[in-house]
């Protein structure tokens, strides 16, 4: 496929994930609101589509999507979700690797990625909150209808950003893989927060910019921050909604493995696609008429009668 039709793919696929998130936020607004449980509704909106894509990974359908439109796919946490459950439904598949092995793998990689990357951003933000540098520039939230069009919007240029940047490395070195890129969206939320532009993005497009990987790093940043202005219960609220968001990524992840067990047992995907795609050709050519039936003349006849 060629490199420019990734990048615009990604970009509808992206917008698309984050309408979905904003329609799913908007649910869980009206059901949170006013309970205990109210600090947990962005946590609440990103594990509900890490369950879709545990079921759409579980059931090989969502990596087509990330054939041809890789963080179109990948950024949204739906994507994330599906790849850390390849991380036990490879060995699983490839080497027969046991169970015990696949969920290792699974809780290694979440808690490593996580923690690693938490700290980093969190000790960026306590730094420049001790430093007392505020944001550069502040976006009121957008609110009502307007929310959808901006989320995808911005989500689908987040995901094209990205996606052209995974091209353009890809072009100088082809070690580079999907997990560098990812590690980078995270940071990214992080790294332009002191600029305004995370916050901006945030309160601007919604889900656009809230159920991409980028929002990990924006949150960790504003724990630091918060942490260095002594505000420890704001800090304390939104470390602990991480910490349930994180935990319902590796549920999630998992999930994904044992669907797919379940539906596939230990079959590569590979393979799991090559039938799929010949059950689609079997089942097309099956309703096709004969192509050398035309206009319904029957050449059921007898040869010689023919030639005769």
């Amino acid at each position: 496929m060629k490199p420019y039709k990734t990048i615009i793919y990604s970009f509808f696929v992206g917008g698309m994930f984050a309408l979905i998130a904003q329609a799913i936020l908007a649910v869980w607004q009206a059901v949170l609101v006013g309970t205990p449980m109210e600090f947990f509704i962005g946590g609440a909106t990103l594990v509900s589509m890490g369950v879709i894509g545990c079921i759409l990974g579980g059931l090989a359908c969502y990596q087509y999507v990330e054939e041809w439109a890789t963080f179109g796919a990948l950024l949204p946490f739906s994507g994330f979700a599906m790849a850390v459950g390849m991380k036990a439904v490879g060995p699983w598949t490839t080497k027969d690797a046991p169970a015990g092995k696949c969920v290792k793998d699974v809780v290694w990689f979440v808690l490593w990625f996580n923690v690693v990357f938490a700290a980093i951003c969190i000790a960026l933000g306590f730094v420049f909150g001790m430093m007392g540098i505020e944001p550069a520039f502040t976006v009121e939230k957008t609110t009502g209808a307007l929310l959808f069009p901006f989320a995808f919007l911005v989500g689908g240029v987040l995901a094209a950003l990205f996606q052209l940047l995974f091209v353009a490395i890809k072009a100088i070195t082809p070690k580079v893989t999907p997990l560098h890129i990812l590690m980078t969206a995270w940071m990214c939320g992080a790294v332009f927060a002191p600029l305004g532009v995370s916050g901006a993005l945030a309160n601007f497009s919604g889900e656009g910019f809230s159920v991409m990987i980028t929002v990990g790093g924006y949150n960790m940043y504003n724990v630091g921050f918060d942490l260095a202005i002594g505000h420890i219960d704001a800090a304390l609220l939104h470390l602990g909604s991480f910490a349930l968001a994180v935990f319902g990524l590796m549920i999630t992840a998992l999930f994904t493995w044992i669907i797919y067990n379940a539906v596939f047992g230990r079959k590569p995907i590979h393979e799991v696609h090559v039938e799929k795609a010949q059950a689609s050709i079997d089942g097309l050519t099956k309703h096709m008429p004969p192509s050398d039936n035309i206009e319904g003349f029957d050449y059921d006849v007898d040869p010689a009668a023919s030639q005769a």
